[in-house]
């Protein structure tokens, strides 16, 4: 049984051979709801036409090359995909109703309209340059998005009311906006490290929610309303990398009150 409380058949191709009939026998005899397909570089499965066969499957995972990967989105039972194929065929026009948690990597059709209950979502080689496919995913808590060095907005995130973690990695952007009348987030992360292009405006003014307790930027031209950090009662971690700050900026870091864990770095000085 997973931490998630999923029964997760475990399938390796290495060792129980290719997926066959023999697998889902045992995942009907074992009264699973989940199965974790393991493959070797050389033998992924053309397509994933027989998990329509594993009735009442709530959680999937497969990382593997597999250009046909669309059936994963038309099983509707699903809570929890991790669909790391590389495929990038348009996601299907189908709702999951029960999706929670949602790992892929990036291909057109990505948008919480599928996913009305989605509350973890992670996309690596992300190539987007705003966040309007998650306008609206009221019940999202957790974004992870890993970017390629591209700039862009965090547009449309805005609407996510319920969002304690947001996560970008090689994503520079042009301001922090959006993210203020987030009031729940709890971990702001925004990583841009060179060759990419340095953030835009950066205010911690946009991350005052009390709740707030780790935030880690690197790459921003300016940090803005440095001052409002010592605003955050629960902020426990900040990690400035290549921030360019000033010495004015120094001493309020300095002044921030015991308890707060600051490092600044910066390899260029």
């Amino acid at each position: 049984m997973s931490a998630d409380g999923f029964k997760i058949l475990h399938w390796a191709d290495y060792f129980d051979g290719p997926w066959s009939p023999g697998g889902l026998n045992k995942y009907q005899s074992g009264h699973f709801d989940g199965l974790s397909l393991l493959t070797s570089v050389n033998s992924p499965p053309a397509d994933l036409l027989f998990l329509a066969d594993l009735v009442g499957l709530r959680s999937f995972y497969l990382r593997a090359r597999v250009s046909n990967d669309l059936d994963a989105f038309r099983v509707v039972t699903l809570e929890d995909l991790t669909l790391v194929t590389g495929s990038r065929r348009v996601v299907p026009k189908v709702v999951q109703p029960s999706m929670r948690n949602l790992c892929l990597t990036d291909r057109p059709g990505i948008s919480a309209v599928r996913w009305p209950a989605l509350e973890s979502l992670r996309i690596g080689m992300w190539r987007g340059r705003d966040l309007e496919f998650v306008r609206g995913a009221e019940q999202l808590r957790t974004v992870r998005l890993e970017g390629r060095r591209q700039h862009g907005s965090l547009t449309g995130i805005e609407e996510c009311v319920a969002l304690e973690e947001f996560v970008s990695i090689d994503y520079s952007i042009e301001t922090t906006k959006p993210l203020a009348g987030l009031t729940r987030l709890r971990q702001v992360s925004l990583m841009a490290a060179p060759p990419a292009s340095p953030h835009g405006e950066i205010s911690f003014a946009d991350l005052a929610g009390a709740n707030l307790q780790k935030i880690w930027v690197s790459n921003a031209v300016a940090l803005r309303d440095v001052g409002a950090l010592d605003s955050l009662p629960h902020l426990r971690e900040l990690r400035l990398v290549e921030c360019r700050l000033t010495d004015r900026d120094m001493k309020t870091l300095g002044r921030l009150r015991d308890g707060v864990d600051v490092k600044v770095i910066d390899p260029r000085v």
